[in-house]
């Protein structure tokens, strides 16, 4: 996410209000959770005519059911093809980390060594302090990279490895690395290690042709559509991620469950850097203090996008929605904690 775009984002999260945490809804009937998930969808649909809204629950270790409210449905079941393409943003990052610590597993790069071992080129700078930083590092956000600085993309504000700043530049320069390291693209990669493997057919990095009849165009802070639809034809791991509601709960529901690796599991769900006292990093996911047990987290910001992830790894549960309209981030909240409950302690910091 640019800088723009996350400050704007705080401005919405502090008008957001706090919400009373509510009981994980474990064991509630199906048409009970879709009632009231119905409810808070549609009301957020009156107010936004044009809005398309998809909701992806999983429970027990499986994606439940996908429901769709858009100008000519409100409210459906939906699967495959039917369902709609949204640009999601920095839900990419966890997907992308997942695909570097599959490459850490399998010895074609480590955590540790420094990455300008592996690609010099890539960190030539006045600052000697850039060869110091690692994969782990810029997983977890903690190389002192700045967030997409524009004038100097390798500018650092704290020494790497010490403190915890959010960076999509940390994550694009990864990228880099890993494409020279295995001769293939980020889509190439992502096809082979996590799409094909996790069913998620309907997701790229890039611009795919199908995406012109399915994609929902976005809407910014003002009700307007904003035309130019960015295509992207080169893959950007912190932020070209395009996918539904249902491939993006496939992934949450993997991340939970104990088919994935071992160590990649460890990794990803653990936290490496804590923030807050509710707030911590994985490599890859937000981790927010939650009760009973704690929570895994992302959200994503674009131009005329808004999305949020949470899963309760512990509980097997978990909600994913995707949106078209930069309006709708503070409705998202009670929607989830509606639908599935718990808390969400991440809505009101960054």
């Amino acid at each position: 996410m640019h800088l723009r775009i996350l400050a704007g984002l705080a401005g919405v999260l502090a008008l957001s209000g706090c919400e009373e945490a509510k009981p994980l809804q474990r064991e509630t009937p199906q048409d009970e959770i879709i009632t009231a998930l119905d409810k808070h969808a549609k009301d957020i649909q009156r107010g936004n005519p044009e809005t398309s809204l998809s909701v992806a629950v999983i429970r027990d270790g499986k994606v439940e059911f996908i429901r769709l409210y858009d100008k000519s449905i409100r409210g459906k079941t939906v699967v495959g093809a039917q369902e709609p393409i949204f640009e999601v943003a920095s839900l990419g990052k966890p997907v992308f980390a997942y695909l570097t610590l599959k490459l850490v597993d399998l010895d074609i790069l480590s955590l540790e060594r420094p990455l300008y071992q592996y690609a010099p080129d890539l960190f030539e700078s006045a600052d000697p302090r850039l060869k110091r930083i690692t994969a782990r590092m810029l997983l977890s956000h903690t190389s002192g990279l700045t967030n997409f600085d524009e004038k100097d993309p390798l500018k650092l504000r704290f020494d790497p490895g010490t403190e915890f700043t959010y960076s999509g530049s940390g994550y694009a320069l990864l990228q880099q690395v890993l494409e020279r390291r295995t001769g293939l693209n980020l889509e190439t990669l992502a096809r082979i290690h996590v799409f094909e493997p996790l069913g998620m057919t309907s997701t790229s990095f890039l611009w795919q042709h199908a995406y012109n009849y399915r994609i929902r165009f976005g809407y910014d802070k003002d009700g307007d559509r904003i035309t130019g639809k960015r295509k992207p034809t080169t893959g950007n791991a912190a932020w070209s991620l395009h996918t539904t509601a249902g491939d993006y709960a496939r992934f949450l529901a993997a991340m939970m469950d104990e088919g994935v690796e071992p160590e990649v599991k460890e990794w990803m769900l653990s936290k490496h850097k804590t923030i807050t006292g509710k707030i911590s990093w994985s490599m890859g996911w937000g981790i927010q203090a939650t009760k009973p047990n704690s929570s895994i987290w992302h959200w994503g910001s674009n131009p005329g996008y808004r999305s949020y992830t949470v899963g309760y790894p512990e509980e097997d549960l978990g909600i994913v929605v995707l949106s078209n309209n930069e309006k709708l981030f503070e409705g998202i909240e009670p929607l989830i904690l509606h639908t599935i409950g718990g808390t969400l302690p991440s809505y009101h910091w960054f």
